[in-house]
């Protein structure tokens, strides 16, 4: 005798499986269905084509001193670096001011001191620059975070020492090395990696140095655009001692073989601050100690 007959299904069900078939594969073929294999990843926004325009005449082959940033900007300041004499644009926008100062055979770059390149952006900067200048060694001048930096030693931040990153195996006492783990990703590493692939399709090993102040501050994440505005912060808010400068600004000739004379000296002290001194007070109560390990 022939039992009553089970409804039909389309679909077999595995009953080992881990989950049911997704909706989709049981009532419909449409593509607007919801599909888990399919990434949820969103499409993002095509990379901004870097146009990168350089002004004035310079001579290539000379040393060339990149100051970056904060820190550049407050060198600069006490620097003697006489009158600008070209500049750098990135799609238009002023990123970078070039001297040839009278007191030294080098070229000297303060670069993102009114504004900060996104990362799409700092590759192809550093590379054309180099491409231009074609210099012979590379000094930078930059910040490292204080709070964010990991170390074997737990330092407040007016104990934080000067750091260095070098291609090549100097020592430069009393500064300490910018050590691993920590990482750097700005455009001082774009720098660094550019050198650092000429050096090594080159019979002549061009070095690369940077010297990195210590600044209290958690760095800020670089910008999605390229905007002309000045920085958030101000320069009267980020000082160094005055002997920490004049060391590392002997250091940044030094490294690439340019001989200076003269030294660093502030022009002006920055607004709202009787003394670097007391700066360097109020420097190391905004953050004490950094990461450690």
């Amino acid at each position: 005798m022939v039992g009553p007959r089970k409804p039909c299904s389309t679909t077999e069900i595995d009953p080992l499986a881990d989950a049911l078939p997704p909706r989709y594969a049981i009532e419909s073929d449409d593509e607007d269905e919801y599909n888990p294999l399919e990434s949820t990843r969103q499409p993002t926004d095509q990379v901004p084509i870097v146009n990168i325009k350089i002004e004035g005449q310079f001579t290539t082959g000379y040393p060339l001193v990149i100051a970056s940033g904060p820190a550049g900007n407050f060198w600069a300041d006490g620097a003697n670096l006489g009158e600008q004499q070209g500049a750098i644009f990135v799609n238009n926008v002023q990123v970078g001011l070039l001297f040839k100062p009278s007191s030294v055979r080098a070229v000297v770059l303060v670069s993102e001191a009114t504004t900060a390149l996104p990362l799409w952006s700092i590759n192809k900067y550093a590379n054309d620059i180099l491409d231009r200048l074609q210099p012979s060694a590379i000094s930078i001048l930059d910040v490292y975070s204080v709070q964010s930096y990991i170390s074997s030693e737990l330092l407040s931040a007016h104990e934080s020492p000067v750091r260095y990153l070098s291609l090549q195996n100097i020592s430069l006492d009393p500064s300490h090395v910018f050590a691993p783990p920590n990482i750097l990703q700005s455009t001082s590493a774009a720098f660094m990696s550019a050198m650092t692939i000429r050096s090594l399709s080159s019979s002549h090993q061009n070095n690369a140095v940077i010297l990195f102040l210590p600044s209290p501050e958690i760095a800020r994440a670089a910008p999605s655009k390229l905007s002309p505005s000045r920085l958030s912060r101000p320069l009267g808010d980020q000082a160094w001692p005055v002997e920490m400068m004049v060391e590392v600004d002997a250091r940044l000739f030094e490294v690439v073989d340019a001989k200076r004379s003269g030294s660093w000296a502030l022009k002006s002290t920055p607004a709202g601050n009787a003394s670097l001194s007391k700066k360097r007070q109020n420097f190391a109560e905004i953050g004490e100690g950094g990461m450690y390990i």
